[in-house]
């Protein structure tokens, strides 16, 4: 009974993750109208987006000691960007049958590959980090540093001169309280008057958001420890499989939302953006803080490290593979690239229930 408890913590807390996601998309949007093609996914969206998964890794690490901690926020990680590069594309593509029956779907290529190589890169450098056994002072700051690059290098040289224009800003409240209370409408909730986004709404909007995804991943965390311990699996088991998918709800919902509108660049983007977010600021930071409070490295068990890197060269092939069906143009295929990034995804699956089998 104890293990279907934190089952349904994590659901309830992945239920308030996704509705929430509705009152920060509109949020990020308004905030975001006037970036080139292609940023706002990358940056406002994925950084958003990627707050679950910065914030767990920051509370395993200070709650459940620098190793456990660690390797909890790495496996979390791991399971998010494979998670990322394989589901969301699949709902993206299937969102757009259903909702939009759309006949071509094209993602600008240069864009596409700009973010996928980045995201190639900024895997590799954890992964010899990771093969170290230590994070220290410098090999922190890297992995925070390859993220301020990365941003340099999305706004200096942005592609392409379309900007994302918001046509509309009209606020739509429902008239019940428990309706608005029940899909977490903090527009509807805060601002029933309102009629309009302005900017002072849309910070307010994202502060709180932020704060809710606070709280909700401390359930995360603490049930996903909880649930480690109740079934005698390693905790990292866990945060590599519901933990990351809980966290990549924010993902899964932006993108789908961004595709809905043929936003298909930001939907995109979204996903290599966030996951370069969550390797390199999402890992980098928490351990970069740790090393300053505590004034120690992080010392990892070798096997557990072994053990995630073996799926983090499983991304990278990933990857690769993620950015070749979505840079081809094949009008009558896509339903068959939608169905094959569910195959790799269960191919992960099945791998890592090879790797637990006693």
């Amino acid at each position: 009974m104890l293990a279907f408890y934190h089952i349904f913590l994590l659901f309830l807390s992945s239920y308030v993750i996704w509705k929430v996601c509705d009152s920060f998309q509109l949020a990020s949007i308004f905030i975001g109208k006037n970036m080139p093609n292609g940023t706002r996914g990358a940056t406002i969206n994925a950084i958003g987006s990627s707050i679950p998964e910065f914030l767990t890794s920051l509370i395993a690490i200070f709650k459940y000691s620098d190793v456990n901690g660690a390797l909890f926020g790495i496996a979390n990680t791991t399971g998010s960007v494979i998670y990322n590069i394989t589901i969301i594309p699949f709902f993206v593509i299937i969102s757009c049958y259903i909702f939009k029956n759309v006949e071509r779907i094209n993602f600008n290529k240069r864009i596409l590959f700009r973010d996928g190589i980045f995201l190639i890169f900024t895997q590799i450098a954890l992964t010899k980090i990771l093969e170290t056994g230590v994070f220290t002072y410098i090999s922190s700051f890297c992995l925070v540093f390859i993220y301020i690059i990365y941003l340099f290098i999305l706004f200096k040289f942005s592609i392409g001169e379309k900007q994302f224009e918001q046509s509309n800003t009209k606020l739509q409240h429902s008239k019940s309280l428990l309706v608005n209370i029940l899909n977490i409408n903090l527009f509807s909730l805060l601002f029933p008057h309102k009629k309009e986004i302005t900017k002072f709404n849309s910070v307010v909007i994202l502060t709180l958001c932020i704060t809710l995804f606070y709280f909700m991943c401390h359930i995360l965390v603490s049930s996903s420890y909880a649930l480690g311990d109740i079934l005698h699996i390693p905790s990292y088991i866990v945060a590599i499989t519901l933990t990351a998918i809980a966290t990549s709800v924010p993902d899964t919902i932006l993108s789908v939302k961004d595709a809905k509108i043929n936003e298909f660049d930001e939907s995109i983007t979204n996903v290599f953006g966030s996951n370069i977010f969550n390797i390199s600021f999402c890992i980098g930071a928490p351990m970069l803080l740790y090393n300053i409070v505590y004034s120690t490295d992080i010392f990892l068990g070798e096997d557990s490290v072994s053990d995630i890197n073996h799926f983090k060269y499983l991304s990278i092939i990933y990857i690769v593979i993620s950015m070749i069906l979505l840079s081809t143009k094949t009008k009558k295929y896509w339903k068959t690239k939608a169905l094959f990034f569910v195959i790799l995804y269960a191919i992960f699956l099945y791998l890592l229930i090879m790797k637990i089998q006693p």
